[in-house]
């Protein structure tokens, strides 16, 4: 197993919780930051290990205030160089850009909110669009995801527990902003995937269930309002909340999925039948978020970016095997990080291999590092 050292580090102004490379401009990146500001009377209390608690949150009921920012950055042969900062009013939990569009970022706020930003190459800058309040402010957008088929729709998840499809074309309309719910976690609600289609999506929360739903085609609210859908749960292959759910489009029911119990996994999930986990590895630290990087499908082969927590990244390969066995293998490690790796992307444009270029970051030490790995 390789260990990996940055070629860059440095240490931003507020916790960094999100990042995504722009999809359009592959030296540009985007980091969304998470900051709790404390109560006075909390302002000296901290976890043996210096990190911040949010323990007042649970005997206090004055909402706490969370701010935070986007911050855009460049790459410039091995070195990050700052090219904005756009503060919020609200903490983010989650950065993705649109795949219809890729210079529309979808940004999830703690206040229930749901912002939409125009990223420009020529600026370069990130400009503020329409705001869609979905939920009450005390509320907060844990994860989205955009639709793969429907432009206007995006899948978001809640602390309430709640999985949402909404529609962010309603500015456009003039309708009112409301969320359709889709499934139900009975904690924290942590993240979503669609399936390829658009046809099916997944959900994992805090209650260590995945959970499944058929969706409507978008396209009518008749269709919409006379759609039954098929669900289904899974509360066995976890051991502790589902954080991370990456379907693989060449793999009909094959999802690899992370979790706080450190482990990722290979699940079958059939529509109808028993739920089987095919192969499973221990990667030292709450799998958190998984990117693929590369996909030979031919070949059984798929390469993926793992944000672990505590326990820094990981580059793992996924394989299947001629006799249709799954394994997994850790290739490679970055732990430069001392506090929570809940970020981290490729830069886009080496999908057949060779040398990727990755930013990861790091909570609580606010810190972002650049380093490259070779999967040739």
């Amino acid at each position: 197993m390789t260990s990996i050292t940055s070629s860059q580090s440095l240490v931003l102004d507020l916790p960094p919780s999100c990042i995504e490379f722009c999809p359009t401009s592959r030296d540009y990146f985007v980091v969304g930051t998470y900051f709790l500001e404390k109560k006075e009377q909390d302002a000296s209390v901290e976890n043996a290990t210096g990190e911040e608690e949010e323990k007042s949150e649970d005997t206090d009921k004055k909402p706490q205030t969370r701010t935070g920012s986007l911050i855009l950055f460049k790459i410039e042969g091995d070195e990050v160089k700052l090219i904005s900062t756009t503060p919020t009013p609200y903490a983010i939990l989650d950065i993705h850009f649109s795949p219809h569009d890729p210079t529309l970022l979808a940004v999830a706020a703690s206040t229930g909110a749901v912002q939409l930003f125009r990223f420009s190459a020529s600026s370069p800058a990130l400009s503020p669009l329409s705001t869609y309040q979905f939920f009450s402010p005390e509320i907060l957008v844990l994860s989205l995801a955009w639709h793969p088929t429907s432009s206007h729709i995006l899948g978001v998840t809640a602390s309430n527990g709640g999985v949402y499809t909404v529609d962010v074309s309603v500015a456009e309309t003039g309708a009112q902003d409301t969320a359709k719910e889709i499934l139900v976690h009975e904690l924290e609600a942590w993240t979503l995937a669609f399936s390829h289609t658009g046809k099916e999506v997944w959900s994992g929360g805090d209650d260590a269930t995945l959970r499944f739903s058929t969706l409507p085609p978008f396209s009518t609210s008749e269709e919409e309002e006379n759609f039954l859908p098929t669900q289904w749960q899974d509360r066995r292959a976890h051991n502790a909340g589902v954080t991370a759910i990456l379907p693989l489009a060449n793999e009909p029911n094959i999802l690899i999925t992370g979790s706080y119990d450190d482990n990722i996994r290979i699940l079958s999930c059939p529509q109808i039948g028993r739920k089987q986990v095919l192969a499973e590895e221990n990667l030292e630290g709450g799998v958190w978020r998984l990117k693929l990087l590369t996909s030979s499908p031919n070949d059984g082969k798929y390469m993926v970016l793992a944000s672990c927590m505590h326990a820094g990244t990981r580059i793992v390969a996924v394989t299947k095997d001629e006799g249709g066995e799954w394994g997994i293998e850790v290739l490679a490690r970055f732990e430069e990080h001392k506090s929570m790796n809940y970020g981290s992307d490729v830069q886009p444009g080496s999908t057949d291999g060779g040398e990727q270029t990755v930013i990861s970051t790091s909570f609580y030490d606010k810190l972002l590092c650049l380093w490259r790995f070779d999967l040739s």
